[in-house]
């Protein structure tokens, strides 16, 4: 297989517009070979009544002799985009299908390859256009999203300003808010402003150095002085009463309404000796 030239590293704008137009240019090849192969299998159904394969044979040399057929039709940049691709063997067994289905490879190639080349003129024109009308054009529109101040003086006259410009032009295409962005990117530009200024005051304000506090010294404590002290005082000894015997005892409701009526008002002589039951009673 042979191996292209390698494409413009990319970083330049220049660059970066070639390496686009490349992609397009590629990526239209890749629908050409794709539609073919679809229809190509459609008619050798329909025709011979199931699809036809190339043998293992043709299928190891795809790759190179596909290389060579394209290489004399296609844009260089086009062509590495190609076979860089991962599906680069696929394409390969593609166009060699199409080779051995008879398709005329000597009006195909070229007529493909025509129509990749105008698709890379015109990806390429396109980027000049916008490379040179887009930047005064999104330079009005950060004029008017903007306030005037130190985050769009910056933007203006950073040497990345183009750049800047392309991005918001691919954002626009794609169908952002652009406007909506340099908003947001204004309210970050000032958030950075402000932090870098407050670094530098810091930066620039003298140190003081200050003595660092000693230990709290505790309050005091004021305490009353004693005064005298009392003489103890000592309780007299308590005499235990003993009980009368003869004291009437309490009786209580349940005990009267047991004992009856014969016991109410009933007076014992306090000498009735009751040894002598026959005396007693």
């Amino acid at each position: 297989m042979t191996t292209p030239a390698p494409a413009q590293p990319p970083g330049e704008p220049f660059s970066e517009a070639l390496s686009e137009a490349a992609q397009a240019a590629a990526m239209s090849v890749r629908l050409i070979l794709r539609i073919s192969d679809a229809v190509r299998r459609a008619a050798q159904k329909q025709h011979q009544g199931q699809e036809q394969e190339i043998g293992p044979d043709a299928e190891k040399l795809a790759e190179g002799w596909s290389a060579e057929q394209l290489r004399s039709v296609l844009p260089e940049g086009a062509l590495h985009d190609l076979m860089a691709d991962a599906d680069w063997p696929l394409m390969a067994r593609q166009l060699a299908g199409l080779q051995h289905a008879g398709v005329d490879l000597t009006t195909f190639l070229p007529h493909m390859g025509r129509m990749a080349a105008g698709v890379h003129q015109a990806v390429t024109a396109n980027n000049a256009r916008t490379k040179a009308e887009g930047t005064d054009r999104w330079a009005d529109l950060l004029r008017r999203t903007m306030p005037e101040g130190m985050v769009r003086d910056a933007i203006l006259a950073s040497p990345s300003w183009p750049d800047i410009a392309s991005a918001m032009g691919r954002l626009d295409h794609q169908g952002a808010d652009v406007a909506r962005i340099l908003a947001d990117a204004h309210a970050a530009g000032i958030g950075v402003d402000q932090a870098v200024a407050a670094v530098t005051t810091a930066a620039a304000a003298p140190t003081v150095v200050r003595p660092a506090p000693g230990p709290a010294a505790a309050p005091a404590v004021v305490r009353p002085a004693p005064g005298p002290t009392p003489p103890p005082t000592r309780s007299a000894p308590r005499t235990a009463q003993k009980p009368d015997p003869w004291a009437t005892p309490a009786v209580s409701t349940d005990a009267k309404r047991s004992w009856g009526p014969l016991t109410e008002n009933l007076d014992l002589p306090r000498n009735l000796d009751l040894g002598n039951r026959r005396r007693a009673l």
